[in-house]
């Protein structure tokens, strides 16, 4: 049997990823337009005809699961999420698990037309799959803010390539995250996150944290994306998965695959893990990294494309050892004003503070919606950068020096 090149692995997994494209219910009526869903249960259950356009279960309730069926019905809708912890409960149906129907009564929440998720604040709304399948699959144009997202679980089945990736979310459109926790979820590709061909992520003063996968930890890229004001951190990578293509270990915190641009701005990229190639940012397309070493280590024409600007990336590791970033076939292009606690993100631009211990808390409640690192007095980072964003991650004022700092976190006095 021959085996599969790197190249001809990945056509065959982003092919099979973009074959994982959601079927639409029927539409509701002709004049149902957008709708505003206010949820009114925690309960999991589903909506009592998902062709109406109205969230109402059998019980009379208006549950997650209820109003996403509802709104795929109408699109453009808005869903409003109280505070509150909301369980998935209805394991997914064998019968749908290895084929392109998407089954909204059971398993992930599927969602087949543009919709907007309004939570009270990620401590406050947690949407939360409990284990029994991942979180959220998005055919469509999506927005969320102010919630998490947690116990997803997306792990390889029956057919190979098939379905491996997002514990958290599975991505095929335009998505935008803002004040988000993305956390405790896992995966065979992108513990928290899987973007697959042709879409787009923008995250923006969010936290993905604390994910597991065989491959991309934390966020997966397989075309472009933007990380504003966020933090990356604590998300580990693992060989112990059984999944398909040619590599795994890969992208502790983030990893890209695809050749369009992953800019990165205002944030920090910390205490991620690898067991092979970037603790903190991979990125390959293709999986060209596959190659040997002859050729990666000579041949390096630039495809893929990652661009970095004030941002942090420090205390990542592959293995035992440090290991921020590592690049095949790729450009890491700084634009000023980022730290790399090693050599491994090669930056010389103006600014750029290589081989810096960045001194640096632990991930935690420093105020603000999401979890941030913390910059501890003496960092390097603080007041050095320029062009900042009017505040970091947690919604404190920039700068509270002379100049702005590092990082999605701004350090107060």
């Amino acid at each position: 049997m021959k085996k599969p090149t790197a190249l001809s692995s990945f056509l065959a997994l982003s092919a099979a990823l973009a074959g994982t494209a959601l079927v639409a219910p029927a539409p509701a009526h002709a004049d149902a337009g957008p709708a505003t869903f206010t949820v009114d249960s925690t309960s999991d259950a589903v909506d009592a005809d998902a062709s109406d356009g109205i969230c109402r279960t059998a019980a009379g309730a208006c549950t997650l699961r209820a109003a996403v069926m509802a709104a795929n019905a109408r699109p453009g809708s808005t869903i409003v999420l109280p505070a509150g912890h909301y369980r998935l409960a209805i394991p997914p149906d064998p019968r749908y698990l290895n084929t392109r129907t998407a089954d909204p009564t059971t398993g992930d929440l599927n969602v087949t037309a543009p919709t907007a998720f309004r939570g009270a604040g990620a401590r406050e709304t947690v949407i939360d799959a409990d284990h029994v399948d991942r979180v959220f699959r998005m055919g469509a144009d999506t927005t969320l803010s102010d919630l998490t997202v947690t116990g997803g679980e997306a792990r390889q089945r029956e057919v190979p390539v098939t379905d491996p990736g997002g514990g958290g979310i599975a991505n095929s459109k335009n998505m935008t995250l803002r004040r988000v926790a993305v956390t405790g979820n896992t995966a065979g590709y992108g513990g928290g996150i899987f973007n697959i061909p042709d879409s787009h992520l923008t995250l923006i003063e969010s936290t993905v944290s604390g994910n597991t996968a065989g491959e991309a930890g934390g966020i997966r890229f397989d075309d472009t994306g933007t990380v504003l004001n966020s933090t990356i951190a604590d998300n580990r990578v693992t060989d112990d998965w059984d999944r398909p293509g040619s590599l795994s270990g890969y992208g502790g915190g983030i990893d890209i695959r695809g050749t369009g641009l992953v800019d990165i701005r205002n944030s920090t990229i910390t205490g991620n893990t690898a067991t092979d190639g970037g603790g903190g940012i991979n990125i390959a397309p293709a999986y060209l990294d596959s190659l040997p070493p002859e050729v990666t280590d000579v041949v390096d024409v630039p495809l893929g494309h990652l661009a970095l600007r004030n941002t942090l990336i420090a205390g990542n590791t592959v293995g035992r050892a440090s290991g921020d970033c590592k690049k095949a076939f790729a450009a890491i292009e700084s634009r000023g004003g980022n730290l790399d606690s090693g050599n491994s993100c090669g930056l010389t631009a103006e600014g750029d503070l290589p081989r810096r211990d960045a001194r640096l808390g632990p991930l935690g409640d420093h105020g603000g919606p999401t979890d941030t690192v913390a910059l501890l007095p003496g960092s390097p980072a603080l007041d050095a950068a320029s062009d900042c964003p009017s505040t970091d991650q947690r919604g404190v004022p920039r700068p509270q020096g002379p100049a702005c700092d590092i990082g999605a976190f701004e350090h107060r006095p």
